[in-house]
């Protein structure tokens, strides 16, 4: 995830959408490393989701917050450019961005950011993953459209509108994969 965020997203300045993507906006456009906006903007989510979801997930959020971020300085150092045309980063992050996600979620974890939002509002108030996902993730659609321009903004907002539908749907093919299981996304 941490490879797609750096090499695709941020190269081709259009986002998935979630904590990732606001961090790659407002590094983008305060000229920061994206993985230290990531670790400090999941400094702010990770008091909700110790209180909301208790211990062990936010232990378990911040061990996934912690390596992501890292993950994100680190493929920043590499030096590699993936310079993709941008329809070819806009089709690769609408239908594999998620992929990790989906993984995660599966097994009821999270990277800490918009998702561990999400899963707790769902198990607390049954709202649905993809709805607080979609309403979260406006903000990196802003983020993009202020740091790159109308373009990014309009490609990251079609991207990062449909990421919790993208999550669910991750989510529940890995399940049926992995585990043999066919109930909705639910975390555990």
């Amino acid at each position: 995830m941490a490879a797609v965020s750096v090499l695709i997203e941020r190269d081709s300045h259009i986002s998935s959408g979630g904590v990732s993507g606001l961090s790659i906006g407002i590094a983008d456009y305060l000229h920061l490393s994206a993985g230290i906006v990531n670790l400090s903007v999941k400094l702010g989510i990770f008091g909700f989701i110790f209180i909301l979801g208790g211990k062990s997930t936010g232990f378990w959020t911040v061990v996934a917050a912690g390596i992501t971020g890292i993950a994100m300085w680190v493929f920043e150092q590499l030096p590699l450019d993936l310079d993709l045309p941008k329809w070819i980063a806009f089709v690769t992050i609408l239908l594999f961005a998620k992929l990790p996600i989906g993984l995660l979620v599966s097994k009821g974890y999270s990277t800490g950011g918009f998702t561990a939002i999400g899963q707790i509002l769902q198990a607390r108030t049954g709202i649905p993953l993809r709805i607080s996902l979609l309403i979260l993730n406006l903000m990196p659609a802003l983020a993009m459209l202020t740091a790159h321009g109308l373009l990014s903004g309009a490609l990251t907002a079609t991207i990062a509108l449909s990421s919790g539908v993208a999550t669910e749907a991750w989510t529940n093919l890995t399940r049926r994969v992995l585990d043999g299981h066919t109930m909705p996304c639910r975390t555990s």
